[in-house]
């Protein structure tokens, strides 16, 4: 039975390649919100070096520009079932995210205004190694039934394999870009980091939340600001003295 539903799941994924293309993340992320009764999905790569206590994150793939913003979210707020998935290795299945604003006051309201209603999130794992996240978003409540949970294990199964043949070599994948190779953006966030760090003279730690309040008070993505810093567009300054 197993091997018929990782069959069938994989029949999905392949059908939904564009054209000639090899079996991508990108096709898998299709295949998934087509398959799941989902709106959107997402791939991202966890790993690499740690900025303020927090594993570096990178958007490998997503179908839409929800599932994106949603990645977004989770970076600048550091809550969500994105982050605590992968600290604690289940998936965290979330039917319904207005349930969640105690648990998690600045992403839920954010993830609910922006027009995700539930949330369904799947560790990337193989034993003790985690590499990433397939995240699943409903834009109307509802939990997944038994069926679609087990379908979205396998899918979750089968990104972790193109994943880390992607980052193997093995396929000629365009999807991921290895962590120890950070895009400009998620480089400009350790960067930045640092240079608030020494603004303000408090720990990396310390620095990271400020720039994740600062992203999220402003509205504006985390690279973003990260570039400002960076750029000398934008200092952080000591909180006055009384």
């Amino acid at each position: 039975m197993a091997g018929e539903r990782t069959a069938r799941v994989w029949a999905y994924v392949a059908a939904a390649r564009e054209g000639d293309a090899p079996v991508s993340l990108s096709a898998l992320c299709r295949a998934a919100a087509g398959c799941l009764g989902v709106d959107g999905a997402s791939v991202t790569a966890v790993g690499g070096p740690v900025v303020g206590g927090t594993a570096v994150r990178e958007l490998l793939s997503a179908t839409d520009g929800l599932s994106a913003r949603l990645e977004e979210l989770l970076l600048t707020t550091g809550e969500g079932p994105g982050a605590e998935d992968f600290m604690f290795g289940a998936p965290m299945l979330i039917p319904d995210l207005e349930q969640t604003t105690e648990r998690w006051p600045g992403f839920a309201p954010a993830a609910v205004a922006a027009g995700a209603r539930a949330l369904f999130a799947f560790p990337l794992q193989a034993g003790a190694i985690r590499a990433g996240v397939l995240s699943l978003y409903r834009a109307r409540p509802g939990p997944l039934t038994p069926q679609q949970l087990a379908d979205a294990l396998v899918f979750a199964d089968i990104a972790l394999q193109l994943l880390l043949d992607s980052s193997a070599g093995i396929s000629g994948s365009a999807d991921y870009r290895a962590l120890d190779g950070l895009s400009d953006s998620r480089a400009e966030v350790h960067q930045a980091t640092g240079m608030i760090s020494v603004q303000l003279g408090v720990s990396l730690e310390e620095a990271f939340v400020r720039l994740r309040a600062h992203a999220f008070a402003v509205g504006t993505p985390l690279g973003d600001i990260a570039g400002d810093v960076v750029n000398r567009l934008l200092r952080f300054t000591p909180d006055p003295r009384p």
